[in-house]
């Protein structure tokens, strides 16, 4: 008799086993909302923070201790500038200034003589369209601020297009190559 409970007992736990799990009921979703179409006239367009009104923004401003291809550039002390802001505040001055050509301006940011034959801001003026070439405003136009090279000469943009200084009376552009 022991047998038969014992087979029975497992006829029904295998049939048992071998029945489909009961199908999960099906709950609907709630239907997809989409938000409403935004005007493109309410789109702001947003621009970078300046750092405490300077017009420098927070990338601008930042650390350049390293390059972004891991090399190491001159200190600021060996190129001969000690207030790196200032001079950085300096260049955005400097990119406003070539962007609205003028001349007068930036006339007074040159240390003289320039060269050979620029003797003084007259000169400077006269000459400005050939000395601020193309090239050369691309270059202060293209500044990039967190990789400024520099070396025992001071400090210049792209290509040594334009070269900068700090001294006595500030900063100042030291040599213009177009």
């Amino acid at each position: 008799m022991k047998k038969y409970i014992l087979s029975f007992t497992i006829l029904v736990a295998m049939a048992a086993c071998n029945q489909p799990a009961p199908s999960p009921v099906a709950t609907p979703l709630p239907p997809i909302q989409t938000p409403p179409p935004v005007a493109k006239d309410t789109i702001k367009t947003v621009t970078p923070p300046t750092l405490f009104g300077t017009g420098l923004t927070l990338e601008e401003i930042k650390d350049d201790s390293t390059f972004t291809d891991g090399s190491i550039p001159t200190s600021w002390a060996v190129a001969g500038f000690t207030d790196v802001k200032g001079f950085k505040l300096f260049l955005k001055q400097l990119q406003q200034l070539v962007l609205g050509n003028s001349k007068e301006q930036i006339a007074t940011m040159i240390r003289y003589p320039l060269g050979r034959s620029i003797k003084g801001e007259k000169e400077f003026i006269k000459n400005y369209d050939r000395l601020f070439t193309k090239d050369v405003k691309l270059s202060v136009a293209a500044i990039n601020f967190s990789e400024i090279f520099r070396n025992s000469k001071g400090a210049m943009t792209e290509n040594g297009r334009v070269w900068f200084s700090q001294g006595e009376n500030g900063f100042k552009i030291i040599a213009v190559n177009n």
